[in-house]
């Protein structure tokens, strides 16, 4: 037994039976299965991997943005439980219910408010809300009024670009834009949040609802309005309209809403959730933070997002 030999020289003087007992013993040591001995970093290395959903919304960036971000947290979320967390985009409330292959999701990363809402209610639990520096929330932007400062282009020929009829007469409204003829809401995918939103701060205003115009995505508004100069209101988030209003825009309106989350799936023990809170919490988030654009997190308020709902519903 090549057990026994290695103790050769130093059981030489024992009697036959008491070596024999011995090489018995360090053969059956030697057979026991590695995973006895294996530290714990290599069984948590060889566990299953987590899945972490992501829903970014419609504000749309470019595939490699969206891969860093996706990377970066869920590798964040990963070193902080010594486990191999893989991500997928398009993270939505049926997606959680039945997960793709059968494995069920056991985080997400989510911007619309709504959407975290409605997890939460399902049961998920709130690990962090991203810090709101950006004035998160749906923007109502418009055209400037040439040489009528305070005042709001609506309508005219450009209206054709959208398949309206050109005659539409232009004209520059200040706060009674809510009942122009020739006001026109620019809008991304309908029944989308922002579109929600809008519809709804309209009719704050006014009972009628004017002509809704729906694109595929926020950066699609704004690309109409500043490359065609389509004299509508457009309906964006802060992160869109930053350079709108940067560039000489107009803000007709904005409602806040509460910021992007990551949450847990129910089953997820507190223990777990915590040690991802410390992490995302934490100086070690700076990479995934840089990437996200956002300034840091903090622990967040679940009924901010109950409130934001029942606004929404109402």
């Amino acid at each position: 037994m090549k057990v026994c030999r290695v103790f050769t020289l130093c059981t030489a003087r024992l009697p036959g039976v008491f070596l024999a007992a011995l090489c018995v013993a360090l053969a059956a040591l030697s057979a026991l299965p590695a995973a006895v001995a294996a530290p714990a970093s290599t069984q948590a290395a060889a566990a299953e991997p987590l899945l972490m959903g992501f829903q970014f919304g419609l504000a749309a960036e470019n595939q490699q943005s969206l891969h860093v971000m996706g990377q970066t947290l869920s590798e964040l979320v990963g070193s902080s439980l010594n486990r191999k967390v893989i991500w997928t985009p398009d993270f939505t409330l049926r997606a959680a219910q039945s997960a793709p292959g059968g494995r069920p999701y056991t985080f997400a990363f989510v911007k619309p408010p709504n959407l975290t809402a409605s997890l939460l209610a399902h049961g998920w639990q709130l690990v962090a809300s991203g810090k709101d520096t950006l004035h998160y929330g749906t923007d109502l932007i418009a055209q400037p009024c040439p040489q009528q400062r305070g005042k709001i282009l609506v309508g005219g020929s450009t209206m054709s670009i959208l398949g309206l009829p050109p005659t539409m007469p232009q004209r520059c409204n200040p706060a009674e834009v809510w009942s122009s003829p020739s006001a026109v809401l620019l809008a991304p995918q309908a029944g989308s949040l922002v579109d929600q939103i809008a519809q709804k701060l309209w009719r704050e205003h006014t009972a009628h609802l004017p002509v809704i115009v729906h694109v595929k995505t926020q950066n699609a508004v704004t690309g109409l309005m500043r490359d065609m100069h389509v004299a509508a209101i457009g309906v964006v988030t802060p992160v869109v309209s930053k350079q709108w209003l940067a560039e000489g825009g107009v803000l007709l309106q904005h409602q806040p809403m509460p910021m992007w989350a990551v949450l847990a799936a129910p089953d997820v023990p507190a223990e777990t959730v915590g040690k991802v809170r410390a992490a995302l919490l934490g100086p070690e988030s700076a990479q995934a933070n840089k990437a996200l654009g956002l300034a840091g997190w903090e622990a967040g308020n679940a009924q901010a997002y109950a409130d934001f709902l029942k606004w929404l519903k109402n």
